[in-house]
């Protein structure tokens, strides 16, 4: 199959692999149980369709992820979105898409509004936003937890720490769908297009009328004695927008998706207030969201592989958060798992998450409203939960929950 393809002279047939897992027979249903199946005892391969159709290699151990990421030299994160060329554009996003050493300046800025710190004080909002949901749902006895909880939560506490309007959040919500899940390069052109206007109109306001919020920090910022210019604040607003909607859905999505399935492990969670904490970084581990890409730098040999300067890398973190090699059995949940913060959920090296302390937040308060109120749930008869795959993120499209 593989031999009918448009391989690069410098990349050897036995290396090559179809990798269009977004349209895989189970990705509906069982993302993981897909990229399990196109692991073998090859390490890197060259992935047909690994990126929205585009071709690219791909690195499956989680020595090799680490080794990527933790390299800048040898592989660039710039440009590796191409979101603002989609658009005809030419910012970057900040700080994803920025090298060493201008990173750590623009890395600052936001270190300082989305530190632990500044995130206790969302702690009491958060939970009532969580009350809010789950009360609405609690006394009809079932829900699409995705669309009841999983999507609205992580939205409205965007828009509250950005400062903007939350009758807003079906518009973001559509162009998010657009922009990441679509395969489509119109529809993705079309969300994409939508958040950039909205967050140059947002940025054009809070240059003429401050408030106390984070988009007015941002419009306010210097960096190295400047002012920010248009492209570095629209980059940092729109990689806020991408990040601060899809992944924490996306894990909440996973997570009360692997519980309703397993009422046995929810069970332990119930009894054992300690446990969800690690709970929570095991069921992340076994249920990675992300597909990050780098640029090679220079023409190398990476671990007997000859890769060439611009060839494009995909590091699917899931591969590495399942990795046998460094997790016993790793595709079993194991809450009392040693090395479980060893996984690479929210990446790791210089561009580890901004919001991951946000993001344990929301899943933590979630967890325990939903384990201390609500009767133990399950995926509701005669249906089934949705996933899917789109290449960038894995995530949980629909959960028909019932209790």
């Amino acid at each position: 199959m593989t031999t009918t393809f448009n391989v690069p002279a410098h990349v050897p047939m036995e290396l090559v692999q179809d990798f269009s897992f977004h349209s895989a027979p189970g990705i509906d249903r069982n993302p993981a149980a897909v990229i399990d199946a196109l692991r073998d005892d090859r390490d890197i391969v060259f992935g047909i369709g690994a990126r929205r159709g585009r071709d690219s290699w791909v690195f499956k151990s989680y020595d090799l992820l680490v080794e990527a990421f933790q390299n800048p030299g040898l592989f660039s994160s710039e440009r590796f979105s191409g979101f603002s060329a989609l658009l005809g554009e030419n910012w970057l996003l900040i700080p994803p898409e920025i090298d060493p050493p201008l990173h750590k300046s623009y890395r600052l800025i936001l270190n300082r509004l989305f530190a632990p710190s500044r995130m206790n004080e969302l702690e009491a909002t958060i939970a009532g936003e969580v009350r809010a949901l789950t009360d609405a749902v609690l006394p009809l006895g079932s829900c699409d937890f995705q669309n009841a909880v999983a999507t609205p939560l992580p939205t409205a506490v965007f828009l509250d720490i950005m400062g903007l309007p939350r009758e807003d959040a079906p518009r973001f919500l559509e162009w998010e769908s657009l922009l990441l899940h679509s395969m489509d390069m119109a529809d993705r052109a079309r969300g994409g297009h939508g958040i950039q206007d909205y967050m140059i109109g947002a940025i054009a306001d809070r240059e003429r009328n401050p408030r106390d919020d984070v988009l007015t920090q941002i419009v306010t910022a210097d960096i190295d004695g400047r002012p920010l210019t248009r492209d570095e604040k629209i980059g940092m607003c729109f990689n806020l927008y991408i990040a601060g909607l899809d992944t924490v859905a996306a894990a909440l999505g996973a997570t009360f998706k692997f519980l309703a399935e397993n009422p046995e492990r929810q069970a332990e969670l119930r009894a054992d207030r300690e446990m969800r904490p690690k709970a929570i970084e095991e069921i992340l581990r076994l249920n990675s969201m992300v597909v990050a890409g780098r640029f090679v730098t220079r023409d190398t040999e990476f671990h007997g592989v000859h890769l060439k300067a611009g060839d494009y890398v995909s590091l699917p973190t899931m591969f590495a958060n399942r990795d046998g090699a460094h997790f016993d059995d790793a595709s079993r949940a194991d809450f009392e798992r040693r090395n479980v913060m060893s996984h690479i959920v929210f990446g790791t090296g210089i561009h580890n998450c901004l919001g991951s302390h946000l993001a344990r937040r929301e899943l933590r308060i979630v967890l325990e409203e939903w384990l201390d109120r609500v009767p133990p749930f399950r995926i509701a008869d005669g249906q089934n939960a949705v996933t899917y795959a789109s290449a960038v993120v894995f995530g949980v499209e629909s959960l028909p929950l019932a209790w």
